[in-house]
């Protein structure tokens, strides 16, 4: 299986339906507690508003990252899901300030 990594976004299985998520933790967290991989939502549309708490993002998949709608899911939703590619650095570290918003931290 691919490795499952902060920034990679995954189409994974949930009940009744697909989600597609962005994997916002920390890859030695992923590696030394696997039993939940925490991830942030992705709303796949067209036009997408970008603000404090949701991040535009056009590539893998064209959407956006709904920072206040983040859950954590079991590596076996990511063995029958699918790696769809990568968000920029850039992206990511958009994603990174908008989860501490939410957050207050």
């Amino acid at each position: 299986m691919t490795e499952i990594q902060r920034g990679a976004v995954w189409r994974v299985p949930t009940v009744g339906r697909e989600r597609t998520v962005l994997v916002i933790e920390n890859n030695a967290v992923i590696r030394l507690h696997p039993g939940g991989i925490i991830c942030a939502v992705i709303q796949e549309a067209e036009d997408a508003r970008d603000t404090l708490v949701t991040v535009p993002i056009e590539h893998p998949v064209r959407g956006v990252v709904m920072a206040p709608d983040i859950a954590a899911f079991r590596p076996r939703r990511f063995e029958e899901g699918k790696l769809l590619g990568y968000v920029s650095a850039e992206d990511l570290e958009r994603v990174s300030r908008a989860v501490r918003a939410v957050l207050d931290l």
